[in-house]
């Protein structure tokens, strides 16, 4: 007790003997001027009254000093917890990843953490005690997108992200977030939280450059995870396939083409050999079209080596089909032409010779049966005048210089003959002709001819089948503006083989047939600057479209 209390013992006992040497000098002051029973009384009381103060100021000085010393001590316990507080929790700051920054209401920094010296390059010594705008102003920074001020009304900082240049000159691209640095139910200051996030920015830039590369790329690309789910779909897949890239996203890839067997489709063949697939040419068939594709695909892999997906790129080479058969059909004419250029003018004048004796003979016999074998001869005649002419049309192809024609009404100009030999064959004759068509100018005895060829064929095609239909169609394309008339049965139809030699001078499969109608009806079209393409698959029928340029406006259908 003494040991903790000897500054206040020693004051105390300093304070008595002061009281009584004050005491004592009374005494003597009042011995000298009164006498001695007064002296005396004088005196005690005197003492006494000092006694009594002494006894009062004492412990209550004792308990000043006790209460004084206590909150001494409480405060240094309160300030030495709250530095130990403070070096715990700015340690506990330091060794966060993420950069922070605290600024006090009057927006000057009190505290940034190792992270964000470590991301813009200068220390707590130079930053700490700064207003926030001179931070600003030192990272030159640029406001990039703005946030609400309802977020934090309180805060200081309404950017959302900034660009920043670190100490180092590096451009940083920068995240922001602010919390109240609260003291009980007083705010502080304002916590900013910083997040670096010029890698997103970068790869967001990059993904924004490849998709608007993919988008504008004339090839097809789709790109699917390692269960051949779709994750990318681009503009012109779009456009071959028919299908809209939301509706294919997040889809199987074989189902975007059911008519494609899934084990031989490129991108399945790729993930399951871990290898790049073709090119190869695939068929697919988009309402009722027939598209051919040259399509490869190679396989994704994640920085581990794992296979992660895969990526075809397609391309519609249906055209370039298309011009490459009209080429080799041109080269047949071109063959055929020259034969009939050659054989033409040797055969013409010794048939007319021929037939001129013939029709002589038979004018001067008699004999009715030596008649009949006239008559024979002259037929025969014809018929190979007939096909000499054939020859002459397609060595000599004529322009379609002709008139301006209507093609519904130049189809129900043949409907009485068609009709008829529907019923006789019976054969149910569907017709869907749109109206309005724009007319073209052809040469309508020519047309007329390839659609009785066409229509003849499909009759022949329909014998002995269970279900007899032929359909004729008409329609107005206005992307391309042309006339498209479809023939359509429901016969036997065409294997690969024979579809690939349609068009081929002499090529038939009925045996009394000379092999010329389609070579001739494709010279016609082409003379009108259209085109055939055909369709077919066995025991389901065919379908012969025929495409002329229109001539002016009409109605879609």
């Amino acid at each position: 007790m003494f040991a903790r209390n000897w500054p206040l013992v020693l004051t105390a006992v300093t304070l008595v003997i002061l009281l009584y040497s004050l005491n004592f000098h009374i005494n003597m002051i009042i011995a000298g001027g009164q006498d001695t029973g007064q002296a005396v009384i004088l005196s005690v009381v005197l003492g006494h009254t000092l006694l009594l103060l002494t006894a009062v100021v004492l412990p209550f000085g004792l308990y000043k000093y006790n209460l004084m010393k206590r909150n001494w001590r409480t405060s240094l316990e309160e300030s030495i917890t709250k530095s130990q507080k403070q070096h715990c929790t700015n340690a506990i700051l330091d060794n966060i990843p993420m950069a922070i920054m605290i600024v006090d209401n009057e927006h000057r920094v009190n505290y940034i953490n190792r992270a964000w010296e470590r991301l813009v390059g200068y220390t707590r010594e130079e930053i700490a005690g700064k207003n926030l705008a001179e931070v600003q102003h030192l990272l030159q920074a640029k406001k990039v997108t703005s946030r609400p001020p309802a977020e934090d009304p309180g805060s200081p900082l309404l950017w959302r992200e900034i660009q920043i240049i670190a100490k180092n000159g590096e451009q940083i691209h920068l995240a922001l977030e602010t919390s109240p640095f609260m003291q009980g139910n007083s705010r502080e200051g304002t916590i900013i939280y910083i997040q670096d996030i010029s890698t997103e920015v970068k790869y967001e830039l990059l993904k924004q450059t490849s998709d608007a590369i993919l988008e504008r790329m004339v090839g097809g690309v789709i790109v699917v995870d390692a269960a051949g789910r779709v994750i990318m779909f681009n503009r012109a897949a779009e456009q071959i396939t028919g299908v809209m890239g939301a509706r294919a996203m997040g889809h199987p890839v074989w189902e975007i083409f059911p008519h494609l067997d899934r084990k031989k489709m490129v991108t399945v063949q790729a993930l399951e050999r871990g290898e790049a697939v073709g090119p190869l040419e695939v068929q697919h068939k988009f309402n009722g079209k027939d598209f051919c594709l040259l399509a490869s695909a190679d396989v994704l892999r994640d920085r581990h080596g794992r296979i992660s997906g895969a990526v075809t790129i397609f391309h519609d080479i249906t055209e370039l089909h298309r011009q490459r058969e009209l080429q080799h059909n041109q080269e047949k004419l071109v063959v055929v032409g020259q034969m009939a250029a050659g054989m033409a003018h040797e055969l013409r004048n010794p048939l007319t010779s021929i037939k001129g004796f013939a029709q002589l003979l038979s004018e001067r016999l008699k004999d009715a049966r030596n008649k009949e074998y006239l008559d024979v001869i002259i037929q025969e005649v014809d018929r190979t005048n007939e096909i000499i002419r054939n020859f002459l049309l397609l060595a000599r192809p004529h322009p379609a210089h002709g008139e301006k024609v209507d093609l519904n009404h130049l189809i129900n100009e043949l409907l009485p003959f068609v009709e008829s030999q529907c019923l006789l064959t019976e054969v149910e004759l569907v017709r869907d002709l749109a109206p309005e068509l724009p007319s073209i100018i052809a040469q309508p005895d020519q047309l007329k001819q390839v659609l009785l060829h066409l229509i003849h064929n499909a009759l022949q095609a329909m014998e002995e089948r269970p279900q007899r239909i032929l359909t004729l169609t008409s329609r107005w394309l206005a992307e391309s503006n042309e006339i498209m008339l479809v023939v359509r049965d429901t016969g036997h139809g065409m294997s690969r083989e024979v579809l690939s030699r349609l068009g081929t001078p002499f090529f038939t499969t009925k045996g009394a047939g000379t092999g010329l109608g389609l070579t001739i009806s494709y010279r016609i079209i082409e003379n009108h600057g259209g085109r055939i393409e055909v369709s077919s698959e066995e025991e389901a029928g065919s379908e012969f479209r025929i495409y002329l340029p229109a001539q002016g406006p009409g109605q879609i259908h």
